[in-house]
């Protein structure tokens, strides 16, 4: 009994982890965050420094914006998106007004009214996307309002995070994405998250991870499933 409950805690740690959300029940409203925030960020917790901890540091605009054709780069005012490469498909997300391209043969997870979640046929890899208002209307805003969250040990499962903020673009639009090595609490194993934020129409800030312990050889494919989902995600889409 006692390893059945282990595995479960384990289970709900790793799906606590994405996003900040509890998998059953509450969103992002509920965190005490109100959905109409301004573009200032979600104070971080007292253990915590104000804006730039030792943990955290600034790569610069050393990311260019996804390749790809024209629609993918400016969002739902291109054309229709064009076909995913080979081994990945289209998904799309009415409620959430985004749609994105997966490799084939992934699994939903149990989904929220804020995000979608898939994992790979092995459990290797999550990629979720998620649209937001609890931090701001701004990509800025959000990341540092999703980090403040993710610093809280106690909520997000994750520990010991290290952060590199990178300046880029995505849809056509001013972008942060972020390198997170961290681990789960009371676990040892090293994992590694890429996230990017950007803003959308009326005031909501969309974010895509894609989320792996944190091997070489998982890291090179996570870069490039990364890359890929940026270059194929449509935001703002009609509901």
């Amino acid at each position: 009994m006692a390893a059945v409950v282990s595995a479960v805690t384990a289970v709900a740690g790793l799906l606590l982890a994405l996003f900040g959300v509890p998998l059953i029940g509450g969103s992002a409203a509920n965190r005490g965050v109100a959905d109409d925030v301004g573009a200032a960020a979600v104070p971080a917790p007292a253990t915590s420094a104000p804006s730039a901890p030792p943990s955290t540091r600034a790569a610069g605009n050393d990311e260019p914006e996804p390749s790809g054709p024209p629609s993918t780069r400016a969002g739902s005012d291109g054309p229709s998106a064009p076909p995913p490469p080979e081994g990945w498909h289209r998904v799309g997300e009415p409620g959430l007004t985004v749609s994105f391209a997966l490799p084939d043969g992934w699994v939903r997870q149990p989904a929220s009214e804020i995000q979608s979640t898939w994992s790979s046929p092995d459990g290797a890899y999550d990629l979720s996307v998620k649209r937001d208002t609890s931090y701001g209307p701004t990509a800025r805003a959000a990341s540092a309002g999703q980090l403040d969250w993710y610093r809280i040990a106690s909520e997000s499962s994750m520990d010991d995070l290290e952060v590199v903020h990178h300046t880029t673009r995505q849809n056509g639009r001013d972008a942060i994405w972020l390198e997170m090595d961290y681990h789960y609490v009371g676990q040892s194993e090293p994992r590694k998250r890429l996230e990017v934020f950007v803003a959308g129409k009326a005031g909501q800030v969309y974010q895509l991870l894609v989320d792996t312990t944190a091997t070489r050889q998982r890291l090179a494919e996570q870069r490039r499933l990364f890359t890929t989902a940026r270059s194929h995600l449509l935001i703002d889409t009609a509901a």
